[in-house]
Parts: structure tokens; C-alpha cells; sequence
């Protein structure tokens, strides 16, 4: 028998010792893949301490302050503009001048009305029948009817504070007819009820409205407690529910409840129609077992802790919750006050799972090894 050359039985060993370093290696790689996946991805970020607390739950919105009692004043009698009185920022009290229109028009209207009823009363007294003084009698009625309408006409050509407070919008300008549009394309707001000619607010007794969500208007009572923060003057306040809207309205396509608070008391620099944000308290618990939440899994009214001991050892323990506030969980039973807890974070790297795989075959070479010699392996003849 011919014996194979020695250059093919080296080659032959060597592709021995590489198909077997090539599968130690490929197990020893998935080995340390499976070690990463068994440690899991679960560490103790920080630990905290079981201790009596308070635990709130509350329900957070965007709001708007807003002034308490507000009014609009308009032109009973439509002319022309002739005069504006106030500018916005004036302190007005209740029955002063605010802005006149013409009143050209309703004068010479009352003067015929009081011409009317001379001539009424003139022809009740040249009545002689009962007929004639009843029939004089109810043109008398008339036209005094038509006199105080007129006296009304003029007196409705002068503006007036309905309520005192402060000017916060004038809706008009002089030479512009009441109830008509303006040059600039702008409505004269005598006909405009959302508005008025002039807006009046109480500033000394601001309140905020705010949008709550649907889903949350159910939690949400008149007499709860919460705090109004401004967005733009780094300010807060507590703050009293006095109200909720009976009915939804829309906000970004979302049905919202609106609600009031009345403000326990005005920061400096707060202004009308800043923004703010709202968290009332719908539920509390005080002087009850608190972990912060990260340290408790909830399912129901159960949920489990990793209690660390004085040695450091990490044992799991089941625990009865309470309420579930915003940043604490409220400990029924489980747990004592002074225990240990770890709070669990999971990292999932997805990148980095120490796995190495290699495919069905080799690059560059019939045998799947670089050279591409006789069967695959360097200078085979």
C-alpha cells in the first residue's frame, strides 16, 4: 500500500489542531455568553432606608392664572366712538366714565319722543267722550313708554365700570363704529359678548384654572389641597380645589375637566394669564412605612423587596402594600421601620452579550481555510 506523502500528513494534523482549537474556542465563547445571561442583567444601584413617612398621590395639570371675578363693559347705545377714558392698567371704580359714543343721534331721537308725548297729553285734554279719554289716555302711556326709551338711547352713549377693577383690554378705538369692523380687520367689541368694549378684572384675587385630563377627573373633588408652580418666575404656592366643571371640553384632542384653585397666597410678579402647573393630592397616607417606589415590584395589594442585612447578604422578601404615591409606597406589613432595601435597576445591553458566533464555513479555500491548497490547506501536492 502506498504510503501518503508527509507533506499530507502534516496537513492533516494541522487541520486536526485547528478544527479543534476552532471548536474550543467557539464553545468557550458561547460559554462565557451563557455566564453573562446567568449573572443577569439585575444590580443594586443604591440602597434605602424603611422609615415613617407620608405617602401623596396627585394628579398633575396645566393651568392658567386667571382673575376671580371679571367683567365687560359695553356700549348700550351703537355711534361713533368720540372718546376713550381709560387705558389698560387703570384702577376704575364701579359707575365711572369709560368711553362715550356720538350722541347726536339718540338726542334728536329723545326730543321727538318728548315732542310726542306733549302732543299726547295736549289731546287728553281736549277729550270729551270716555272714548276719546281712553283712547288719549293709552297714547299718553305711549309715548311716555317711548320717552324713557329714548332717555335710555342717550344714556347708553356713555360707557361705564359695570365693577371696580383693573382695565385689562380696551377692544376699540376713537372714530370707529360701535359693532363694526375696523380698518385693521379687527372687531369694535360692542357686538363681540366674548369680549366687550372693555374688560374689567379684580387682580387682588387671582385664581388658577387648569385642564385635567379625563382619566384622572375622577380622582379630583372640590376641598382637595395642592401647589401651583409658575413655569417663569420660579415660584410656588399651596392652593385650595374650590371648583370642577360639570361637563369636558377639548384639550389637543384630549377630553379634559377644567378645574379652579383659589391660591393660598400671590408671589411677587405673578400676572394674569401666566402658565402654571398643578399637582393636587387626591390621596394621602401619613405616619405609615414608606420605601421609595424603585424599591418595591407591585401586584396588587402585594409586592416584593430585596432586604439587604447587616452582613450584606440580599434576601427577597414579600410585603403588604398600601397606597402607591408618586415617589413612596406606603408598607403595610413585611418590612420594619429601619430595614435595609435595595433599589433595583435592570440595564439590557443588548450589544455587548459576550457571544461570538461562528458560520457553517471558512473563508478562502476549499476546505474552508486560507491557502486553498490540495484539500483545503497550505502546499498540499
Amino acid at each position: 500500500m502506498r504510503k501518503p506523502p508527509p507533506s499530507l500528513l502534516v496537513n492533516g494534523g494541522l487541520a486536526l489542531v485547528l478544527a479543534a482549537g476552532a471548536g474550543g474556542s467557539f464553545l468557550l465563547l458561547r460559554g462565557g455568553a451563557a455566564a453573562a445571561e446567568d449573572a443577569g442583567t439585575a444590580q443594586v444601584a443604591s440602597t434605602a432606608t424603611a422609615s415613617t413617612g407620608t405617602v401623596t398621590r396627585t394628579v398633575a395639570a396645566d393651568g392658567t392664572v386667571t382673575a376671580a371675578a371679571t367683567a365687560t363693559a359695553e356700549f348700550a347705545t351703537s355711534g361713533t366712538v368720540t372718546a376713550i377714558e381709560v387705558v389698560v392698567g387703570d384702577t376704575v371704580e364701579k359707575g365711572q366714565t369709560l368711553a362715550t359714543v356720538d350722541d347726536a343721534d339718540a338726542q334728536r331721537g329723545l326730543d321727538l319722543a318728548e315732542a310726542n308725548l306733549d302732543a299726547a297729553e295736549e289731546s287728553l285734554d281736549r277729550a270729551g267722550t270716555d272714548a276719546e279719554t281712553e283712547t288719549a289716555e293709552d297714547a299718553v302711556d305711549e309715548a311716555e313708554a317711548a320717552v324713557a326709551e329714548a332717555e335710555d338711547a342717550v344714556e347708553g352713549t356713555v360707557l361705564t365700570a359695570p365693577a371696580s377693577g383693573t382695565v385689562i383690554a380696551v377692544n376699540g378705538t376713537i372714530g370707529a363704529s360701535t359693532g363694526s369692523s375696523n380698518s385693521m380687520g379687527s372687531t369694535d367689541a360692542t357686538s363681540d359678548a366674548s369680549s366687550g368694549f372693555i374688560q374689567i378684572a379684580d387682580l387682588a384675587d387671582l385664581r388658577v384654572t387648569a385642564a385635567v385630563a379625563e382619566a384622572d377627573a375622577a380622582d379630583v373633588a372640590v376641598g382637595q389641597t395642592g401647589t401651583v408652580t409658575w413655569n417663569a418666575i420660579d415660584a410656588t404656592s399651596g392652593a385650595e380645589l374650590t371648583a370642577v366643571a360639570p361637563t369636558a371640553g377639548t384639550t389637543g384632542n384630549v377630553a379634559t375637566y377644567d378645574v379652579t384653585l383659589a391660591l393660598d397666597e400671590l408671589p411677587a410678579q405673578v400676572r394674569l394669564g401666566q402658565t402654571v402647573t398643578v399637582a393636587v393630592t387626591v390621596e394621602e397616607a401619613a405616619n405609615v412605612l414608606t420605601v421609595p417606589s424603585a424599591a418595591v415590584e407591585v401586584s396588587g395589594d402585594t409586592g416584593t423587596v430585596t432586604v439587604i442585612g447587616d452582613d450584606g447578604a440580599q434576601t427577597e422578601a414579600t410585603v403588604q402594600v398600601g397606597l402607591e404615591g408618586d415617589s413612596t409606597v406606603e408598607i403595610a406589613s413585611g418590612l420594619a421601620e429601619g430595614d435595609t432595601v435595595a433599589l433595583i435597576v435592570t440595564e439590557d445591553d443588548d450589544a455587548g452579550t459576550g457571544e461570538t458566533q461562528f458560520g457553517g464555513e471558512f473563508p478562502a479555500g476549499g476546505g474552508g481555510f486560507p491557502g486553498g491548497g490540495g484539500g483545503g490547506f497550505p502546499g498540499g501536492n
